[in-house]
């Protein structure tokens, strides 16, 4: 198994979930040098791209890098398709040279968020250039080889080793006694990024392709996820100031309600369900002295490579 991506949120977990299943795993990744199993690959240049997976000979090679700054895709359009789609796609034609499964990780962002809900037969709506992004490179992908496996997905969290996500920006500003404005009136599945690793790993195991929805089981209001995280940590929620979207004023556009429905993999998988946000709070909660202990062994943060 190949993971690209391997120190970014998704890509951790999933690096994490197939060595306790005693897979022979090995990551990649833009931002390190190399270190301990830790390859450095940019996505961008389709030689390397050809030539490693030539080397390295994975039999599943998942793809969760991306640049998923949803404003700064929509303010450089050029720059991150770059990576968001010929990366991706680079990766889909090496992948089809030497015979390899790909799994490409895409987004509730495909969908304008008019309907609500969607399930796997919806046709992609997207109203940013994230999604815009996104939406193509699933085709691409799936043109490429209709066995390849594209999950979308939302909103994940979980520990991470540059704390970027909304469960973490959430619990430093407030354990540092800062305010914090967060949207009301946008509705999604935040998904924990450990459970969406074990979903992965089934599917693969399954052997399943096309598109799959692996979202959190709850629907819910991005402030009231908020204010559970709060709660959940024994913060302050009252530094949780409730804003409408439209006050953000952001650059790019985001859809209202961009719900997923997951019945088609909890079909194929029922014993690994999607969890729900209190399971998925508490589980991080104690998973987190294991968590610091294993940061450690990540590659140094202060060996970024230059762009």
């Amino acid at each position: 198994m190949l993971v690209i991506g391997g120190t970014g949120l998704v890509g951790n977990a999933l690096l994490r979930a197939w060595m306790a299943r005693g897979a022979r795993v090995s990551a990649a990744t833009y931002h390190c040098h190399p270190s301990g199993s830790f390859l450095q690959l940019d996505m961008r240049d389709e030689g390397k791209v050809r030539s490693f997976l030539a080397a390295h000979r994975p039999t599943v090679a998942a793809v969760p890098a991306a640049n998923p700054f949803v404003d700064y895709c929509e303010l450089h359009p050029g720059e991150t398709r770059e990576v968001n789609v010929k990366g991706t796609l680079n990766v889909a034609r090496a992948c089809r040279e030497i015979g390899a499964r790909m799994i490409f990780y895409s987004s509730d962002y495909v969908f304008d968020g008019v309907k609500g809900t969607y399930t796997e037969e919806d046709a992609p709506s997207p109203i940013n250039e994230y999604g815009r992004q996104k939406a193509e490179a699933e085709a691409g992908v799936l043109a490429c080889d209709p066995k390849n496996l594209v999950l979308r997905t939302s909103g994940a969290y979980g520990w991470q080793w540059e704390p970027k996500n909304f469960v973490l920006q959430v619990r430093n500003n407030l354990s540092e006694g800062r305010k914090m404005r967060v949207a009301a009136g946008v509705r999604y599945n935040p998904t924990y990024v450990e459970n969406l690793a074990e979903i992965t790993a089934g599917l693969v195991a399954e052997r399943a392709g096309g598109i799959f929805h692996v979202v959190g089981a709850e629907e819910i209001d991005r402030f009231e996820f908020a204010t559970r995280v709060a709660r959940a940590f024994g913060l302050d929620a009252s530094l949780l100031e409730r804003v409408s979207a439209a006050e953000f004023k952001a650059p790019a556009a985001r859809p209202k309600e961009s719900s997923l429905i997951t019945e088609k993999v909890r079909r194929l998988l029922p014993g690994t369900p999607p969890v729900g946000v209190a399971a998925g709070l508490n589980s991080m909660l104690a998973s987190e002295p294991a968590w610091r202990e294993y940061a450690k062994t990540l590659p140094d943060p202060a060996a970024k490579v230059k762009p």
